[in-house]
């Protein structure tokens, strides 16, 4: 804060010694007073100036977010179905059958063959004259030699029983009791409560110190002076 002073001051006292040539000097006593003056103090004034001011500003406003929700629900469920089933099982068949068959007989068979053989004999003529050893004397002859001979017969049909397995199915009712899961999809709309910021005015109040006309007033100041008397003497 400043403050203006106007201030009416009396006239000032000069104290001096006047300085003579002549005679004594005068003399000069002075003494402690103090002298009251009045004065204008000023002090500015101030005021507070209020004005409404736009701002833009983000608001929170609610929001919604809606979707839709499939979910899959199953349900078991127990039922009783009547069901044939069948089995075959195998038994055994007597059944005649023609079979073939041969006989394998053997034949007595003879054969003269012709052969020749030989033997050792001394040897005599001019031919066989200061040889040394045997020689051989060989001839034929007829032998009869008797064999074998495996013989076929002719293939004969001959009745045979044999076994063979024959399927014989056997079926009966039988009541079952079967699980089953069924399924659906189910939609549900489920919402969802969201924050959104939005655009906004508000007014808010501006405080403003504004200068204004000063604020005057009369006050008394004493002030420390001192009163001075001349008095006339010798000099010396």
């Amino acid at each position: 804060m400043q403050a203006f002073y106007i201030l009416a001051f009396l006239p000032a006292l000069i104290l001096a010694e006047a300085d003579s040539g002549y005679g004594y000097a005068p003399k000069f006593y002075c003494r402690d007073t103090n002298t009251s003056i009045y004065a204008e103090v000023c002090v500015p004034g101030f005021t507070n100036e209020v004005k409404p001011v736009e701002l833009d500003v983000k608001k929170a406003a609610d929001d919604e977010y809606c979707y839709t929700q499939t979910k899959t629900e199953c349900e078991e469920t127990t039922k009783n179905v009547e069901r044939e089933i069948c089995t075959y099982n195998y038994v055994e068949k007597k059944e005649t059958l023609s079979a073939t068959t041969t006989q394998v007989t053997y034949e007595e068979k003879s054969e003269t063959m012709k052969v020749t053989t030989c033997k050792p004999s001394a040897g005599y003529g001019p031919e066989h004259y200061g040889s040394k050893g045997e020689h051989q004397y060989c001839h034929e002859e007829y032998q009869t030699q008797e064999y074998r001979v495996p013989k076929v017969d002719t293939p004969v049909d001959v009745p045979v029983e044999v076994s063979v397995p024959e399927p014989v199915k056997e079926c009966f009712k039988k009541t079952l009791e079967i699980t089953e899961v069924v399924c659906k999809d189910v939609e549900e709309r489920k919402c969802i409560s969201l924050t959104k910021l939005e655009e906004a005015k508000e007014s808010v109040d501006q405080s403003e110190v504004i200068l204004g006309d000063p604020d005057c007033k009369q006050v008394t100041l004493t002030l420390p002076t001192q009163a001075c008397s001349k008095q006339h003497g010798y000099g010396h």
